[in-house]
């Protein structure tokens, strides 16, 4: 918050303000909370949208970062979370809204993460169940997947040849966690590359450099900078992430299987939710992640065709789902602009 978001949040509230000045309703992620306090001082009606299903408090729902030790520990455990997560935002978005001349937040989760008429749970019901405690203004909508853009409809060049050609691949990528720095992509591709040779599957790995020759890899690996999920997933045998909302229920939505290296936050709790649900293998964390254990974790999800099979038809029921379609049917209902 120190580094990365404080230093542009007067600038986010200054475009806030007039995206309130120029639409009819706004719409945002639930942690941008200067967008929902401009639309309070303006009058805009507002929505706010949750890519997760853990960060609103319910008897039903483990607390995130907590061990699932019952449902008598949640009550607790949402306290506790409560309370950390109060300490560290409550102070800077009543500090915005006092300047505003507006009545203080008591409670970061349940007000300021939240839009008074509508919260957008952008996860497909497959996945979340919306639990009978929650407010009637928290509505699950579906997974928000978004269409190829036409940079990214095509696949590059020789990609189609190589998922053609034997067995399907393993899709490796740690997508918005990569930083675009030579010595930290060469670290991960070294662990990547390793851990497929020692496994001895054909892959295809997502690297974010410009030159990627510097990369030196065998005829079994291909090496992409980007490719449209939508159209490689699918032909893969397992992909390997970090466990970001989009990415994880974009493996679902192609019907395959994966195995999470958590990072941080959220990705922890995708990691359990694709366990919970037989279609991911064991969760490993990115910190000390070596080769060795990351083959043994694809090793043993490539060796459980039940991970695959469950996959494949959590893909056939979130392929009926149209999570924009309900998102704005709720945005118009909800909020008057019909």
């Amino acid at each position: 918050m120190r580094y990365g978001f404080d230093p542009v949040a007067a600038l986010m509230y200054e475009a806030a303000r007039d995206l309130c000045a120029d639409n009819d309703v706004v719409v945002g992620h639930f942690f941008a909370y200067p967008l929902q306090v401009a639309a309070q001082k303006s009058g805009r009606p507002s929505a706010t949208v949750n890519i997760v299903h853990n960060c609103l408090p319910s008897s039903l729902i483990c607390p995130p970062g907590l061990p699932n030790l019952g449902r008598w520990t949640y009550p607790m455990g949402w306290r506790l979370g409560r309370s950390m997560v109060n300490r560290i935002f409550l102070p800077r978005v009543n500090a915005l809204r006092a300047k505003e001349g507006l009545p203080l937040d008591q409670d970061v989760m349940l007000e300021s993460w939240t839009a008074r008429r509508l919260n957008l749970i952008a996860v497909s019901p497959q996945i979340c169940r919306r639990p009978s405690d929650w407010e009637d203004r928290h509505q699950v909508c579906g997974f928000l997947n978004p269409p190829a853009s036409p940079a990214t409809e095509e696949l590059p060049p020789g990609l189609d040849e190589f998922l053609a050609a034997g067995e399907p691949p393993v899709y490796f990528t740690f997508g918005s966690m990569m930083l675009a720095n030579l010595n930290y992509l060469r670290e991960v591709a070294g662990i990547w590359i390793d851990a497929i040779q020692r496994v001895g599957c054909k892959a295809v790995i997502q690297l974010p450099w410009h030159d990627l020759s510097v990369f030196e890899t065998s005829d079994m690996i291909f090496k992409v900078r980007r490719s449209p999920y939508t159209k490689v997933f699918p032909r893969c045998a397992l992909i390997v992430h970090h466990g970001g909302a989009g990415t994880t229920q974009a493996t679902l939505l192609a019907g395959r299987p994966s195995i999470i290296v958590a990072h941080v936050s959220d990705q922890f709790f995708w990691g359990s939710e694709l366990e919970r649900i037989k279609v991911g293998g064991r969760t490993l964390r990115r910190k000390g992640l070596d080769a060795k254990a990351l083959a043994a974790g694809v090793a043993d999800a490539l060796a459980r065709p039940v991970l695959g099979i469950s996959a494949g038809e959590m893909g056939q029921r979130m392929s009926l789902e149209c999570g924009v379609t309900r998102a704005a049917v709720l945005i118009e209902h909800r909020l008057g602009t019909v």
